[in-house]
């Protein structure tokens, strides 16, 4: 199983059928262990044929794809068998197992895989959110990226619907790992995530609007990309500038929605993101951050400028 996860891990093209050939020895070796052994040695089952689902979903051809749904289906119903109570491992392995399926679904992309990968998502949702995942420890974690990963989904779907669902289960998402993300760089890096799908859905239905009034939307939409940026201007002064290229497309999007709705306001949108003491020189100093200001600064009126 370690050997497995260690070539899954290698960036190779062959690495994956590595990790399978692994995978499959420790899963003919977990079979011989009766399943009425103990309910950790069908957890390790469970954890051996997930493990071979994710090498078989990396290959993303046909046969291999519906290989990883037919692993992931007999670690779930495995799970299912055992008190999840007993082990925080349980729920939050059946929760993966939940949720690495929806995402091989969605990848596939057959007709009524959109659906199926939905479903899945939700069923990691109702796993995360039992009165027996409470100990698991990453539990906000998790409900961000199944959420994010569930808005990621809805945003694809060219429907009023099918956005509206992407903005409500980006605002779970944003709302799971509040608080979390000043100190958890992953829990920052799902918020973000989900702010950057937040405004990709804003951005379409924006585009759609008259120029009477002022939709809904345009404070959704700032309020993301204000909060969004803060927080990458908190970790540039901690010397973490993973967030950057979302950082690019917040600013650049949110300083567009500025100059059409709130003008007014545009001139200190500029200079509250390109203030380096709030964040870091070289994050302002950035080509693109230079790039996306200067356009930003295009978009100011000029009785303004």
């Amino acid at each position: 199983m370690k050997r497995g996860i260690a070539f899954l891990d290698e960036p190779r093209r062959e690495a994956a059928i590595d990790a399978l050939h692994c995978f499959d020895e420790a899963l003919e070796l977990r079979r011989r262990v009766p399943p009425d052994h103990s309910p950790f040695q069908v957890y390790l089952l469970a954890a051996c044929l997930f493990n071979r689902a994710d090498a078989l979903a990396r290959m993303s051809d046909v046969g291999p794809t519906a290989a990883a749904l037919a692993s992931y289906d007999e670690g779930i119903a495995a799970l299912q068998r055992i008190p999840l109570a007993d082990n925080p491992l349980y729920p939050r392995r059946l929760a993966m197992g939940f949720q690495n399926r929806g995402l091989a679904l969605q990848a596939r992309g057959r007709e009524g895989d959109g659906e199926l990968a939905a479903a899945s998502f939700a069923g990691a949702l109702e796993v995360l959110d039992r009165e027996y995942s409470q100990g698991v420890e990453d539990r906000p974690y998790l409900r961000a990226v199944v959420w994010l990963n569930l808005a990621n989904l809805r945003a694809l779907q060219a429907s009023d619907e099918g956005h509206a669902a992407a903005r409500d289960a980006a605002a779970h998402a944003i709302d799971a790992v509040a608080g979390l993300e000043a100190d958890d760089v992953n829990a920052a890096a799902a918020g973000l995530q989900a702010r950057h799908v937040l405004c990709r859905v804003c951005a379409q239905s924006l585009s759609q609007a008259g120029d009477e009034e002022m939709p809904a939307d345009v404070h959704a939409a700032t309020d993301a990309v204000d909060d969004g940026l803060e927080l990458v201007r908190s970790w540039e002064q901690r010397g973490v500038p993973h967030f950057r290229p979302l950082a690019f497309d917040l600013f650049r999007f949110g300083a567009r929605v500025y100059a059409r709705y709130q003008p007014q306001f545009l001139d200190e949108f500029i200079a509250d993101n390109m203030n380096p003491e709030a964040s870091s020189p070289a994050y302002v100093g950035s080509p693109e951050m230079v790039m996306a200001a200067h356009e930003a600064r295009l978009l100011i009126p000029r009785e303004n400028v």
